[in-house]
């Protein structure tokens, strides 16, 4: 064809290679080596190499461009350039004897793929090879659109023989493909571009597959991850999400990599981006696949990025220009970034696991593992911040706020430095502990929307409206944020599922029943939802459904029975019903009695005399508590107990043995606002509730305007002033 029409054969040479790049990856497949008009590839799954032959040969019959397939299972040796063994010679031999459209494989490859349905075979015979000891039986893949050969069609330099009885071990898929064509090799790819709804659709890069066979360099995938989403992000032309927060979302759907880009496709993310890197003597490869979800397709594999593997760095520059090529990023070097050290960087994703484990209540010696690891990510890497981002945290949960006051300043003088999204995280973490409410829930505002995979950012920003007197902020940006996240986040939340506390701080409390009504199962299956029905329940005068509530709450838990009983005793009392508050405090202490041996007995107990009015009782069981722990609320309704008992002096002592702490100022200010309260020093209690609001002490659905104690101050416009919801 070459020597007839040149044209035409270099338009079919593009085709050929254009397919195979475009579809091949999508199915863990390895293009190995073009030689002449034909290419060898790898698989590691047999089923997938099939699949992968399906999806091919119509797209190359549409194209008309004649292509046969073999395909066989064997030992194989991969050198720098080039394969070797018994099972490409088999795959040559089984795809000269094809024809064109048609798809043959061994027996090897028909018993791994012969229990599953979607593929149909039929049997063309067995045949000796010319070069292969043993015969061979073929068969031809007879799927709809797929040609399947007569068998005198089959020519080659055989005989036909008997099966052969016993099948080698399997080690690898190979599956050769051979175009009525030639000149393959010298072709370089062509340069492919995104669509426009490709471009502005959300992207994640998910970490890419390590197949060094090293675990060493597991993390470098990824790294690799990391650092394209950074650049990707700091640009804003990007929609990206971050792939950490997508990992989780993947292991708990269980997905396997067949099915990750219909999941992320359900999840509203339009264009994914996958990899995998391997070695071959010291060079290190990188192959990145860049996959629409909607169509499941490979849209572009650029060529491998190939470095010496201490040049881990310049890799990942390399592939970074690319990667934003394709979403035609104006003047990369603005967004280019210097990667951090790996060993620096396997040093701080070991902080993170220790980090988790320590959040996730594992002690004190996984948050000073995590410090190690971060110090020492940060000693390798003066230039990589985020262990230090993280480091403050660590210090914050180890009560060591001088170092953390300390590390915050630092990170001021080099904010400069940090790429956008660490920016804001710095920002949220500053004004969390040194700022605003509203500050720190619009930093946090920001992150999501900057990356709405992050959930963290999304509660932190609606707990930060809420808890700083922003109710009306907080449904707005739920309104907001909602549509943005994830379906996984759907399916968990309904389109109201938040609504319900802001509202309530709002007063609208027949708003809640209303929504509540619309679905009484989730609300029952729910606890937090269920103890703030029972609030609402007893604000609008329902009070022969609250008992309803306490059978639905869990027996124990931070919203189990004892909590539900709390807040139905504090709404009772809020509303002056004292004899229905006596009423579930006796529930309360009944529940205490009958649970004698847990840790929380002293609360239960201390907190059920509290609301009977008891409260010499109530307070020395609250102390027996505070002698083996420590609780906010305890301590705050200590402070009341003794107010009631006129003990102003223990009230100081308890007061000032109050531990350093973020927000300590607030706590006490308001434990102050109770006690003046209950005494009747009204101008000092509403000084205390100003100094408590100041000092970041929480709104919610039991404190300031829902705190009973502070009853006295209701009618005093001051602290009606005070606590008006700000928004």
């Amino acid at each position: 064809m070459m020597q007839e029409d040149e044209a035409k054969a270099m338009a079919f040479l593009n085709v050929f290679k254009e397919g195979l790049e475009a579809i091949v990856p999508s199915f863990d497949g390895q293009i190995v080596q073009y030689f002449g008009d034909a290419c060898l590839l790898s698989f590691e799954s047999t089923s997938q190499a099939v699949r992968c032959a399906i999806k091919l040969q119509p797209y190359f019959q549409k194209k008309q461009l004649p292509v046969r397939f073999g395909i066989h299972l064997g030992e194989v040796i991969f050198t720098k350039d080039n394969v070797f063994g018994d099972g490409v010679n088999v795959a040559s031999r089984i795809e000269s004897m094809g024809v064109s459209g048609g798809i043959l494989i061994s027996r090897t490859v028909k018993n791994q793929i012969a229990n599953k349905p979607e593929f149909s075979l039929k049997p063309m015979g067995a045949f000796q090879f010319k070069n292969v000891k043993e015969p061979l039986e073929v068969f031809a893949v007879a799927n709809e659109g797929i040609v399947v050969p007569r068998r005198e069609e089959l020519q080659g330099k055989f005989e036909a023989t008997k099966p052969r009885s016993k099948v080698g071990q399997v080690m690898l898929v190979v599956i050769i493909l051979l175009a009525a064509i030639s000149g393959i090799w010298f072709l370089q790819p062509k340069k492919a571009t995104l669509t426009e709804a490709q471009r502005s659709s959300y992207l994640a890069i998910l970490p890419f597959e390590n197949k060094t066979g090293e675990d060493g360099l597991e993390v470098f995938g990824d790294m690799i991850s990391d650092r394209l989403t950074s650049q990707l992000m700091e640009t804003g032309e990007v929609k990206i999400l971050a792939a950490d927060n997508l990992k989780k979302e993947v292991a708990e759907a269980g997905v396997g990599s067949i099915d990750i880009p219909e999941f992320f496709a359900g999840n509203g993310v339009g264009m994914i981006i996958t990899g995998r890197f391997y070695t071959q003597d010291n060079e290190l490869y990188v192959q990145a696949s860049i996959i629409d979800t909607k169509t499941g397709q490979v849209v572009h594999a650029p060529s491998p990025v190939i470095g010496l593997q201490d040049n881990k760095r310049e890799i990942m520059e390399e592939l970074s220009g690319i990667i934003l090529s394709f979403w035609e990023v104006r003047d990369l070097n603005r967004f280019k970034q210097n990667p951090p050290r790996f060993e620096a960087y396997r040093e701080f994703l070991a902080g993170q696991e220790d980090f988790d484990q320590a959040y996730q209540g594992g002690g004190e010696n996984y948050w000073l593992q995590a410090e190690a690891h971060y110090l020492k990510a940060f000693e390798l890497d003066s230039t990589f911040l985020s262990p230090l981002l993280r480091l403050h945290v660590v210090y914050h949960n180890l009560d060591r706020f001088q170092e953390k006051d300390s590390l915050f300043v630092a990170l001021e003088a080099r904010k400069n430095s940090m790429t956008l999204w660490e920016q804001k995280s710095f920002e949220f973490e500053w004004e969390r502990n040194y700022g605003t409410a509203l500050a720190e829930a619009e930093a946090a505002a920001t992150m999501f929307e900057m990356d709405p995979s992050h959930e963290i950012s999304l509660g932190r920003a609606f707990t930060a409206y809420v808890m700083g007197n922003y109710p009306g902020k907080a449904i707005s940006f739920w309104k907001k944020a909602y549509p943005m996240a994830l379906n996984e986040f759907k399916s968990k939340w309904k389109p109201n599922g938040w609504l319900g506390w802001p509202l309530f701080l709002l007063r609208e409390f027949d708003s809640i029943e209303a929504m509540y009504q619309e679905d009484i199962p989730s609300i029952d299956r729910i606890p937090t939802k269920n103890a703030l029905y029972a609030e609402v329940l007893v604000q609008t005068g329902q009070y022969e459904k609250v008992p309803e509530r306490v059978l639905r709450a869990p027996e124990f838990g931070p919203v189990g029975k004892p909590e539900v009983l709390y807040w139905i005793c504090n709404g009772f009392m809020l509303k002056g019903e004292a004899t229905l508050a006596r009423t579930y405090a006796s529930q309360l202490k009944e529940f205490a009695l009958a649970n004698q041996d847990k840790p929380y007995y002293f609360k239960w107990l201390g907190e059920a005399e509290m609301f009977l009015k008891n409260y010499r009782e109530a307070a020395q069981y609250l102390e027996r508590f505070l002698e083996s722990d420590w609780d906010r609320r305890v301590q705050a309704d200590l402070v009341a107990c003794y107010a009631y008992l006129g003990e102003s002096k223990k009230i100081d002592n308890l007061l000032s043995g109050i531990p350093q702490m973020s927000g300590k100022q607030g706590i006490i200010a308001y434990y102050h606002a109770r006690a003046h309260a209950i005494l009747g020093n009204t101008d000092q209690a509403i000084e205390s509730v100003a100094a408590a609001i100041q000092g970041r002490f929480r709104f919610n659905t039991d404190t300031y305007a829902f705190d009973y104690h502070l009853k006295p101050l209701f009618d005093d416009p001051r602290f009606q002033q005070l606590v008006r919801p700000r928004g």
